[in-house]
């Protein structure tokens, strides 16, 4: 076998034009099925995305023609369609954030884990230019050791009965989870773990039952310290990161097609990289895909997207408490 066939489990937008186009587009890849519990819907859908299958449920999923499962769901769903497709087989990618808790994030290891199948969470900015480019030059030493960084993913996101809005934060609703997620993720993948964290939750702009507003204080392991925004009543997406020898800022580090913008200042030196556009859907599925191919663990693990909602969870603990908070201590 050469190419993983894959079945997206959604028929959102998001999940056509950009999950199912970066599995088409993917080397490794085939797009062999569309999963919705409506049946109209499934067909439609796959009609659209250009699958030859569709499915109403993870059950119905014909093993002989389908091999994993992308899921593009609600997050409070996440958790048994991922423990229901890995024990009937099924390799799965999870979209960003793994599960709302911790519980459902381990349960979900722990069926992959019995089931042999490969599992994986949907960090895509492990391949979004300015992510890795900073990534290589905090590691060879270009601004020397890193003292702070702050870090923003925010959008604006008035209330349209989306569940994201109609949601708790403790329940997978709001920025902290669904944008603090890819934020998180990327500053730890560029400094190392996070220690320990402070934070807030306010509503500032938008009334729904998430908050609409999170800033986190951060101190890695390493003592560097950092923070991270995430909201949805404004767009911001930037990055800096100060050294002791130098310092790298972009103001569009996040994104789905692009390049975004990188730039290293050293002393009065002031370096522009000039990014190549990426398509981040398209190396993610690849990864992944030659993971399953090879029997290897993809970059992206059950375990990295559950960690990082150990820091989102430490985060939501703090701000109700009002208390700094150790992330090794949240279970």
């Amino acid at each position: 076998m050469d190419r993983v066939r894959w079945a997206v489990v959604g028929t959102s937008d998001f999940a056509l034009d950009w999950i199912a186009r970066g599995v088409t587009l993917g080397r490794n890849a085939e797009l062999a099925a569309i999963v919705s519990r409506d049946e109209a819907r499934g067909a439609a859908a796959a009609q659209r995305a250009g699958a030859p299958l569709h499915y109403t449920s993870i059950e119905a999923i014909d093993r002989e023609r389908v091999d994993g499962v992308f899921l593009v769901l609600p997050n409070r769903q996440h958790a048994p369609y991922a423990i229901e497709a890995a024990q009937r087989g099924l390799h799965v990618i999870v979209e960003k954030p793994m599960a709302p808790t911790l519980a459902e994030c381990s349960a979900m290891i722990d069926a992959a884990r019995a089931a042999g199948v490969m599992l994986a969470v949907a960090q895509c900015m492990e391949w979004a230019p300015p992510v890795v480019k900073a990534r290589e030059l905090v590691a060879e030493g270009a601004i020397g050791i890193p003292i702070s960084a702050s870090i923003s993913a925010s959008w604006n996101i008035p209330p349209a009965g989306r569940w994201r809005e109609d949601e708790t934060t403790e329940d997978g609703g709001g920025p902290l989870l669904d944008a603090g997620v890819h934020a998180i993720d990327a500053i730890q993948r560029i400094l190392g773990p996070v220690e320990r964290v402070a934070a807030l939750l306010d509503t500032r702009v938008h009334q729904y039952a998430a908050e609409d507003t999170s800033t986190t204080l951060l101190r890695f392991a390493s003592g560097a310290h950092g923070v991270m925004h995430a909201h949805f009543n404004c767009n911001q997406n930037e990055l800096d990161i100060i050294g002791s020898e130098g310092r790298i800022t972009s103001t569009a580090w996040l994104g789905r097609e692009f390049a975004g913008d990188l730039t290293l200042r050293s002393g009065t030196r002031l370096t522009s990289f000039g990014l190549p556009v990426v398509n981040v859907y398209v190396p993610q599925i690849e990864h992944v895909s030659d993971c399953i191919l090879r029997g290897e663990t993809p970059i992206i693990s059950g375990e990295r997207g559950m960690a990082n909602m150990r820091v989102l969870w430490a985060a939501i603990r703090s701000a109700r408490s009002g208390t700094l908070v150790q992330v090794a201590d949240v279970a």
